[in-house]
């Protein structure tokens, strides 16, 4: 055998034995992980939980003419008014705003409305849901 061949077979079971590599045969720990945990003591609000319309109010209702109001987002750009013929729906008003107050003439019957505001180009939860009625 060569110089060559010999040094490689040497070369291969150095770097065999220094992997582990014999069967049955676990490898000893070699000490502590260099992973490294961090924990917060205090938690994160998620960003969108302050973006949330609060005191949402039937201000105004004149026949058909409704106007509602809601406090001001610290922060919002624009406010989306959705209002539904159902909790929760949208399926009567869906608009943007920058006003905390909306008025406009709205459809017969028993009405839903709730609002979101946008912060940080995302919109946040709804605010409280107001039901009123129109007619009758």
């Amino acid at each position: 055998m060569t110089r060559a061949g010999v040094l490689s077979i040497v070369l291969a079971a150095a770097v065999t034995g220094a992997c582990g590599g014999s069967d049955g045969v676990s490898p000893a720990p070699t000490g502590p992980s260099s992973t490294t945990t961090t924990t917060s003591s205090q938690p994160q609000p998620a960003p969108q939980q302050a973006c949330v319309p609060a005191n949402l109010r039937l201000a105004d209702k004149q026949g058909s003419v409704v106007t509602l109001a809601w406090d001001a987002v610290n922060g919002a750009t624009e406010y989306l008014v959705l209002v539904g013929s159902s909790p929760g729906s949208s399926d009567q008003l869906s608009t943007n705003t920058t006003n905390t107050n909306y008025t406009w003439t709205a459809k017969g019957g028993r009405q839903y409305a709730r609002v979101q505001a946008k912060c940080n180009g995302q919109f946040g939860s709804s605010s409280n849901e107001v039901e009123y009625t129109v007619g009758n």
